[in-house]
């Protein structure tokens, strides 16, 4: 899991985006043992990174999961990132598509869902 680099200095709040404050985390990756493979372990582990975010402070995560609609023929090499359906079904919401084939999904941890 990642959060969002920190710039030096405090951020100018008519220039800075909306995810200045650092409170960005990315999940980019599951290494799950082929022998566990589809038996719940990725969600599991997607779970313990949202929760290890909220705990330490994040405001969104973001993933950049495989579309298996998109890419039915993707092989382990690409589906490290996780399955859209994996973040769907966690509440992450499709931010961009801007790739074919693979999106980018984001939670937010504040507000009434994330609360």
């Amino acid at each position: 899991m990642l959060r969002l680099a920190e710039e030096p200095g405090p951020p100018d709040s008519e220039t800075a985006s909306p995810d200045a404050s650092g409170g960005v985390w990315s999940v980019t990756c599951f290494v799950v043992a082929a022998g566990h493979r589809r038996s719940g372990v990725a969600a599991a582990l997607l779970r313990a990174a949202v929760e290890h975010a909220r705990l330490n402070g994040a405001d969104v995560v973001e993933g950049y999961p495989v579309d298996r609609e998109q890419r039915p023929n993707a092989g382990p090499a690409d589906l490290y990132h996780g399955t859209l359906n994996l973040f769907l079904r966690a509440g992450f919401t499709v931010d961009s598509s801007a790739v074919p084939g693979r999106a980018m999904v984001r939670l937010s941890l504040t507000g009434p869902k994330g609360a």
